[in-house]
């Protein structure tokens, strides 16, 4: 995953994916340090809703595993 901000751009590896204190809670590393990113279940509902698009279905469907 990449993200981009006007400040910088930094490539983030999502490790461990947990469910903790009614959060999914997901560990990794931003840029060189670690990191720790959580989500509300209404906002992972929300982006579920958002992947199961016929667009992004497909995108995910068609695309080359190694990219």
């Amino acid at each position: 995953m990449r993200v981009v901000t006007p400040a910088m751009k930094l490539d983030v590896r999502i490790d461990a994916l947990t469910a903790k204190d009614g959060l999914l809670q997901m560990s990794g590393v931003a840029g060189m340090l670690p990191c720790e990113t959580t989500l509300r279940p209404s906002e992972l509902r929300r982006m579920i809703r958002k992947l199961l698009r016929p667009s992004i279905l497909r995108l995910l469907l068609s695309s080359d595993p190694l990219r």
